[in-house]
């Protein structure tokens, strides 16, 4: 066990060969930190001390949000890092993709809504690709509401500029700030308009939604015809296996 302020050094015994891989470069970036401890990193880098530590050990893989917030931290602390960001992202992609472990319903929405956003092109995916959108996506009913007009139009110009993180942001505050009907309007819109990824993004981005809020989700989603999108969030936030405890 490590002693206070400081983190083991060895992998964490589920990595795979690619987590492993992921993990060295992680550590080279912290470790061009000028704190020699990782209890002052944790705290400059403004996370636990026990999240760094599964973070150094491979235990967990940080989203790509997070990763993107500590290697700007890094940057701003040494002014040069030893591995770009865009290297970094891919072998945590690599990594995340291979877990080995089962993930918390909070930990699986932000990783796969991250891996789908960073793989999307700056062009609609082609409808062929795409299931065709039911329900309101059919009426079109998002092009009444302002708000999700406006989320909509954020995530297909952060998209365009290449702007990972950007949707990856406008997705998550739009999962606080829309309806469980607004959230579906405008994932069936971005879906019949062939930007399935972005769809995807906006329905597993409420990484703290309850599995009360989740189910009322998945029931909205089914009502309009959305099945498969239902079972994708519905996915998102069950344990490994789909089966859980009465």
């Amino acid at each position: 066990m490590a002693v206070a302020g400081q983190v083991g050094s060895a992998y964490w015994s589920g990595c795979s060969p690619a987590r492993e891989k992921y993990v060295a470069s992680f550590r080279s970036l912290i470790s061009a930190m000028t704190m020699r401890k990782q209890g002052a990193r944790a705290k400059y880098l403004g996370i636990p001390l026990s999240t760094l530590s599964n973070y150094w050990t491979g235990r967990r893989v940080p989203s790509a949000v997070v990763l993107g917030t500590i290697y700007d931290a890094v940057h701003r602390s040494t002014g040069a890092v030893p591995d770009q960001l865009d290297q970094l992202e891919r072998l945590r992609k690599s990594a995340a993709r291979r877990n080995t472990r089962p993930a918390s319903p909070w930990e699986s929405s932000d990783i796969r809504a991250a891996d789908r956003i960073s793989g999307v092109s700056t062009a609609p995916s082609s409808p062929s690709n795409t299931a065709p959108a039911q329900g309101p996506a059919r009426d079109r009913r998002s092009s009444g509401n302002g708000k999700v007009r406006e989320t909509i139009s954020a995530l297909v110009a952060a998209q365009s500029a290449g702007d990972r993180r950007g949707v990856i942001g406008v997705a998550w505050s739009a999962s606080k700030a829309l309806t469980h009907e607004e959230l579906c309007a405008g994932a069936a819109d971005l879906y019949a308009s062939g930007y399935s990824a972005l769809g995807e993004a906006l329905l597993l981005s409420g990484r703290e939604r309850s599995h009360e809020d989740t189910m009322r989700l998945a029931i909205t989603l089914i009502r309009a015809g959305l099945t498969s999108q239902a079972e994708l969030v519905l996915g998102a936030a069950l344990p490994r296996g789909g089966s859980g405890h009465a």
